[in-house]
This record gives structure tokens, sequence and C-alpha cells, in this order.
């Protein structure tokens, strides 16, 4: 009920699941203490599942490319399931010790009252055996669309771009993506190119991949701004990238000096998934940028193999889409985001 905003004084109604079958309670509060001291260690810049692997002590791939195994923290959890850390999280977000950053992916932040818990801790207990929602399904960012940097402004002609990449690439037998990205499209969907010079100005838009399949996209904005008497920006001016184009000369370099990742993103202030889709701009541009280095310690050869092959042959741009037919062999994002950086530097330019 308070959900909605309404209280009930009585602590006993006689009707719900909570009054007729009482669930067990246990003192959670050194495995709260726990859990905070986990969200500050990692500056509370991620989310609930990769909290729960670092309480496990799981070194997943995303967790070694943090350096976040080597946490004084890491693994301190480890006499409690996944369940458990889950629970308990969850009832850290409903008495708003934590809270969830929705503008930023869902990931965990100590709130106030968290600060001060951490500081003094008090009793704590929390239902045993009751199962929660896993808080993380709410929000989740972890696709293309949640991750892409902005929005089309005209979503009519976003709809219809991304239809005719879909046919261009059915016909050339390539995924949508070598085509062009999402962000390219929604570019496109906001400055209405109706020229070759005009299209360059794209994210991920090289003058080569403009000239190689631009046509059709500026014919049919063309005809779209004419039938709907649409009128563009005077001078064109694109959405800000006078920074991305900084970080471009910065990332391209110290990828050549196999820089690692997440150093690269730590100088420029970056998160990892916001490096991976600079990195996916960069090469879609038609610069190549070898990760080979930073993908060798996050998948042997045949996993590298068995996403390429995925690749070559799917029909759609969208990372959850690829996760979920990917099921069997548990892909991450930052995973299948880097192998398809990889795919487009050797097979899309």
């Amino acid at each position: 009920m308070h959900y909605f905003g309404e209280h009930w004084e009585e602590t006993y109604c006689g009707n719900c699941d909570n009054c007729l079958n009482p669930k067990e309670k246990i003192e959670a509060k050194d495995d709260a203490v726990k859990v905070l001291k986990v969200v500050r260690a990692m500056d509370e810049r991620f989310p609930i599942e990769y909290t729960v692997n670092i309480l496990l002590g799981k070194a997943t791939p995303q967790v070694t490319m943090y350096r976040h195994e080597k946490l004084g923290v890491f693994g301190i959890g480890k006499d409690k399931d996944d369940h458990f850390w889950n629970s308990l999280i969850r009832q850290l977000l409903l008495e708003n010790i934590l809270r969830k950053d929705i503008e930023e992916y869902g990931l965990l932040k100590l709130t106030e009252k968290g600060e001060k818990f951490l500081k003094k801790p008090v009793s704590f207990t929390i239902a045993l055996n009751n199962v929660f929602a896993d808080a993380n399904e709410e929000d989740d960012d972890e696709n293309e669309s949640g991750s892409s940097a902005g929005a089309a402004a005209d979503e009519k002609l976003f709809e219809m771009l991304k239809a005719l990449r879909h046919n261009e690439a059915k016909k050339k037998a390539l995924p949508p993506f070598v085509i062009f990205l999402e962000s390219s499209l929604q570019d496109m969907a906001t400055m209405y190119p109706t020229t070759m010079q005009e299209l360059e100005k794209c994210q991920g838009v090289s003058k080569g991949k403009a000239l190689r399949y631009g046509r059709p996209f500026i014919e049919l904005i063309a005809r779209y701004v004419e039938e709907n008497d649409i009128e563009k920006p005077d001078d064109f001016v694109m959405k800000s990238v006078a920074n991305k184009s900084s970080n471009k000369i910065y990332i391209i370099q110290n990828v050549d000096k196999k820089i690692p990742l997440e150093t690269i993103a730590r100088n420029k202030d970056m998160r990892i998934d916001n490096l991976l889709e600079e990195m996916e701009t960069i090469v879609a541009s038609g610069t190549k940028l070898n990760l080979n280095y930073a993908i060798n310690d996050m998948l042997d050869e045949d996993e590298q193999e068995e996403i390429i092959d995925y690749f070559k042959s799917c029909e759609t741009s969208s990372l959850e889409v690829a996760q979920e037919e990917l099921a069997g062999s548990g892909f991450d994002w930052e995973q299948l985001k880097i192998m398809r950086i990889k795919f487009l530097s050797e097979y899309g330019n």
C-alpha cells in the first residue's frame, strides 16, 4: 500500500498472505553493511546483478575487466546465495537505504539514510524464504536502445529508416548494423539529411559508408520531408560532437597502445558501456580498431567464433535479441558489444 501512497495503521490486517502465512524474520544488519560496503567500494557505479557477483566472489569476464576481483570486499558474501543477496538488496531499496538511479542504467546508490546506516548500523530484519522479484528487472537498459545516446526526434521516420535498413541488409546479405548503426538512424530522423554531404555529418557515417549505402536513405528522407512539409534546420547543426571528436583520437591512440579498456574509460570519466558505444561509432565511421587484446581476456577462441558466426547471419541489430538467441552460452551485453565492434571492424568497412 505504501507503493500507492497509502498507509495502513494496523500491523495485522488478517487478510493478506503476510498476515495469514507469516515468514520467519532473521537479523541481517551485518549483511546489509556488507552490501553497502560493496556498493561504496565500486564508487556506486554498478547495478544489482553486478553487485551480487562481487558479494559472491564470482570473477565474471565483466568483473575481471574492471579488476574488481582485487577489491577487499570481493567475495565477502560467499556464505549466502544469490537469492538471499537479491532479497536483501530489494528490501534495502524498499527501506530507502539504497536507491536505483533510473537515469544511470539502474546503478545502485547510497541514500542519506544509507550513509547513516553504514556509519552506525542498526537492527535490520528481513523475511526468511521470502521470494522477491529481481529488482534488476525494472529499467533493464542492457540492450541497444537503452544504451543509445539519444532518441530520434521523428519516431515515424525513424521506424521507416529501420525498415529500409532491414530491406537493404537483406538485399546485400549483411547484418543491419553493418549498413548503419541505430544511432546513425536516430540522427537521420532528427536532422533530415537529404544530400550525401549532410548524411556524412550523422554519427557513424563516413564518406565511404554514405556512398556505399546512403542513396536510398537520403531519397526516402527527401520524399518524407516534401510529403510532410518539414522545415529542415537552416544550418544543419548536428548534436554536439566536439567532445566525441576529442575522445575519438584519444581512444584510437590508447587502443593502439593496448591500454586496458577500464583505464581508457576511467581517464575520460566514462563508463565501459559508454566507451564501447563510442568505439562502435568510430568503427562504423570507417576506422579500424584492433581490440583483440581486450577480447582475448573476455572470451576464448571458440566463444569468439560462435558470436562472429551469429553476427554473420543475424537479421537484427538488437543485442537484447542476440543475448536471447545465444542464451545457452550465457554471453553478457559487453561481450556481445565488443564482438560486434570487432565484426564491424573486420567485415563492415
